[in-house]
């Protein structure tokens, strides 16, 4: 024989039933999503100078750049992804500049 269950609080069941439905759903349509999520951290490609006598961030960044590009805002930037509080540079430094200044 077969046993029977019976409701006992129709309100608690059918918001049960109606958040089981609504968690099924949303767990299918995750697994079946088309947009993807994607990692915003990238590797960012670069090649190393090193830096000799006479050389500033200026001529460093001038002789790897185009005319159309903005000079201070390159070495601002070049500044920020080395990790340098100032612009001095000494002898024997390495510097990392993105290739996408080259």
């Amino acid at each position: 024989m077969m046993k029977r269950y019976k409701v006992v609080n129709k309100t608690r069941f059918c918001i049960f039933i109606t958040l089981s439905f609504v968690l099924i759903f949303g767990l299918i349509s995750l697994i079946f999503s088309k947009e993807r999520a994607y990692s915003s951290v990238h590797e960012v490609k670069y090649f190393e100078v090193e830096v000799v006598e006479g050389d500033t961030l200026w001529t460093i960044v001038s002789r790897h750049i185009t005319e159309r590009d903005n000079m201070q805002k390159l070495i601002y930037d070049i500044k920020k992804f080395n990790g340098m509080d100032s612009s001095y540079i000494y002898p024997g430094d390495i510097i990392k500049i993105p290739t996408s200044y080259k």
